[in-house]
């Protein structure tokens, strides 16, 4: 028990010590003057008096017991409430790390591409890295991929990018970091974001209704294949 229960407790036993000790003198009076002498002093009222108090003392012990328990199970909420702040805390940091780990890894690619493929070369957004390396296989013997085979050597040669298949394994897990964060699993049952007027929230949702409904009839056209 807490300082609250164990403050009240002492009150109440104090309060128990002195009816008893009255109790003892009340009776010790009656044996020596009697019942109607010891009635006409006030013994019998500071007697009452104290019972009363101690009745008050034992409800004041059990609400400071009921207290002490509901400051336990709101210390235990806020103890669980901080454990998954910290939780989600972590896992924001941990998000974070992942987005902008993946997102260097797509910057790359995307700028090593602008910077290697001749002018005008039209760009995929899709395995952009890949396509590249063989683009530069196909056209290693054209003057355009001579030169920008030329470019890719002196910029590896530059920044000491190694030519073993671990460099190249770390960049595809680099990209992979933001797969998790960047595709989630849609939970429609989120708050539209405050960036969005009530206007516009309208046509999100009409845009999230349409979405389940398209998802209900692709799932079923590919139950009925």
């Amino acid at each position: 028990m807490g300082d609250l229960t164990f403050d009240a407790n002492e009150i109440r036993d104090s309060l128990g010590d002195h009816v008893k000790n009255t109790e003892k003198i009340e009776t010790n009076m009656e044996e020596k003057y009697g019942q109607e002498a010891v009635k006409e002093t006030k013994l019998p009222v500071l007697k009452q008096d104290l019972k009363k108090t101690k009745e008050k003392a034992d409800e004041m012990t059990m609400k400071a017991e009921k207290t002490e328990k509901r400051i336990a199970r709101l210390e235990e909420s806020l103890h669980q409430m901080q454990k998954q702040l910290d939780k989600t805390q972590n896992d924001l940091r941990e998000m974070e790390g992942n987005l902008h780990t993946g997102q260097t890894a797509y910057n790359f690619e995307k700028h090593l591409a602008a910077y290697i493929y001749p002018p005008g070369t039209p760009m995929t957004h899709d395995r952009i890295f890949t396509t590249l390396m063989k683009w530069l296989k196909a056209h290693k013997h054209t003057r355009e991929g001579r030169n920008a085979s030329r470019k890719w050597e002196e910029l590896k040669k530059e920044f000491g990018w190694s030519n073993d298949k671990q460099q190249t394994a770390v960049f595809f897990k680099m990209l992979k970091c933001r797969e998790e964060y960047a595709h989630p699993e849609v939970n429609f049952a989120l708050p539209i974001p405050e960036n969005f007027s009530d206007s516009e929230k309208k046509c999100v949702q009409v845009i999230r209704n349409m979405t389940i409904k398209l998802n209900e009839h692709v799932n079923r056209y590919q139950h009925d294949i």
